[in-house]
């Protein structure tokens, strides 16, 4: 999904959502009012102050008949020139309203509600813009809006999808695409049963632009709610307090009712985090009580193993219970005491390496072009088939070079390769296919070159392994494996073992 910049504040999924205090009619006609309403609205931790710049004559028309009549609802009886002479905030206030918010440290914007108002807004510098829910239909107000070339957030009350994609096609027309979408119950106040939050989500997918809800319900459990399914924005009336009488007061968040929220939203935001299906900080602690392979009767070297005489259970020292079948029937190479974790390295032929074949060239190859196989590898680039054909069937009839494939039981999980020096020195490389790694498999890979070496070259007594510098991981398991770390010249770590 794509971002996009407000001032500093990058908007979008994945960054922390950005919480507008919108004002609204909450001044109650007092700019100072208004001036404490952005004071008290940055301490409850909101982002931006948001007002609306019309004026009854902007807006709609003086006039009573039944078309301007509002027959039901909070505002039952007005006619709409009423209401909007009641709410709106008087177009002078706003240069000394933004320079307000500038002086205590938070965004300002407004919503436009005909190009009047746009202009006069561009005139003070507005960076970004919002367009109303009864506004979204208003077509020519978002093409000239968008014309600006600045950010947009749109909220979506009442309207269809089709209504949306037309709003959404206008601003692209212009070349502007920096906006975002607001799901929004356009009641006052919302019921939660109406919220569909699933359809602010939908919105993202479908349009591909950060979205976010515009909250009419009381409460902060919808924007709570919202930010943990995803919004990137969420928009709160805000005022002082409920008692000062206006139209917007009754659905308004005061002070401490918004700061809850906003630190609820944090809350959320740091519960939801990131993708991780990896041990947390907090788990470290209690990773090791999970199961494992563990000897409950005497094994002496050379016997079977077998159900008698290991089990998975609590903690998890051993093998992964992955490997429960993979060891039963196999031998021990030491006496193993009850109570001890069973390793891979003490399992004889945990691991075994067979001579690789034309047969292994495609497997191989598919390997080798996986994307962290090549980011380890010394050359980073994409091998082309015919490229990898050559260099394989070169491999199979080399006399100084080995290449094997790594099972466990039948299963192909990596490949091994031996390249001689001279008769007791060898280097040696391996790769885990992208499904096998994280398991261990690498360390045991290498014991079993280990044997394979010592069997049919009893000569080598040296073992060399080159790795990047940036390659941790193989770094520590050859550390691990007896090999020590020497200085070279090279742009890589050699390392380097002595056979017994």
């Amino acid at each position: 999904m794509k971002t996009f910049k407000i001032n500093n504040r990058i908007i979008g999924e994945g960054y922390p959502a950005y919480i507008i205090a919108e004002m609204s009619a909450n001044h109650a006609g007092s700019i100072e009012r208004a001036k404490e309403i952005i004071r008290a609205a940055k301490e409850a931790g909101a982002d931006c102050i948001k007002i609306q710049t019309y004026t009854p004559d902007t807006i709609t028309m003086d006039c009573d008949n039944e078309y301007f009549q509002i027959a039901q609802g909070a505002w039952n009886g007005e006619t709409l020139y009423q209401l909007y002479g009641k709410a709106y905030t008087p177009w002078e206030w706003t240069k000394e309203l933004k320079e307000e918010a500038e002086r205590v440290g938070i965004d300002f914007f407004s919503t436009p509600f005909d190009n009047t108002a746009v202009d006069y807004l561009e005139a003070l510098g507005m960076d970004f813009y919002k367009i109303a829910s009864f506004e979204l239909v208003d077509l020519p107000l978002i093409k000239y809006v968008a014309q600006r070339g600045k950010p947009i957030i749109l909220s979506t009350g009442m309207a269809s999808f089709e209504e949306i994609e037309e709003a959404a096609e206008t601003i692209r027309a212009t070349g502007n695409k920096q906006f975002a979408f607001l799901r929004c119950a356009s009641a006052y106040p919302a019921i939660s049963d109406e919220m569909n939050l699933a359809t602010m989500v939908d919105m993202g997918k479908k349009f591909d632009v950060p979205v976010g809800l515009s909250d009419h319900s009381m409460g902060g459990l919808a924007a709570v709610a919202a930010v943990a399914m995803g919004a990137a924005i969420i928009e709160k009336h805000f005022c002082i307090s409920r008692d000062i009488d206006n139209p917007d007061s009754f659905f308004s968040m005061e002070p401490d009712e918004f700061a809850q929220m906003v630190q609820d939203i944090r809350q959320v935001e740091k519960a939801r985090g990131i993708v991780n299906y990896g041990i947390t900080e907090q788990e470290k602690a209690n990773h090791i009580f999970r199961k494992s392979i563990f000897v409950t009767n005497d094994i002496p070297a050379g016997e079977k193993i077998t159900e008698e005489n290991i089990r998975v259970i609590r903690p998890g020292y051993g093998l992964h219970p992955r490997e429960y079948e993979h060891v039963l029937g196999k031998t021990v190479l030491k006496d193993i005491k009850r109570g001890m974790p069973l390793e891979a390295e003490v399992v004889n032929e945990y691991l075994e390496l067979r001579p690789a074949t034309m047969e292994d060239c495609q497997m191989i190859f598919e390997w080798a072009n996986d994307a962290e196989t090549r980011k380890q590898s010394f050359t980073v680039e994409k091998i082309s088939w015919e490229t990898h054909k050559v260099w394989y069937e070169d491999c199979l009839k080399r006399t100084d070079r080995e290449l094997y494939v790594c099972y466990h039981a039948d299963e192909a999980i990596g490949q091994y390769r031996v390249d001689f020096v001279n008769e007791e020195e060898v280097v040696v490389s391996y790769s885990i296919a992208p499904k096998y790694r994280k398991r261990g498999y690498g360390a045991e890979m290498l014991r079993a070159g280990e044997i394979v070496i010592k069997k049919k070259f009893p000569t080598v007594r040296i073992v060399k392994a080159e790795v990047k510098k940036e390659n941790e991981a193989s770094q520590k398991m050859l550390l691990k494996n007896g090999y020590s770390k020497v200085e070279c010249e090279t742009q890589h770590l050699l390392f380097v073992k002595e056979l017994d």
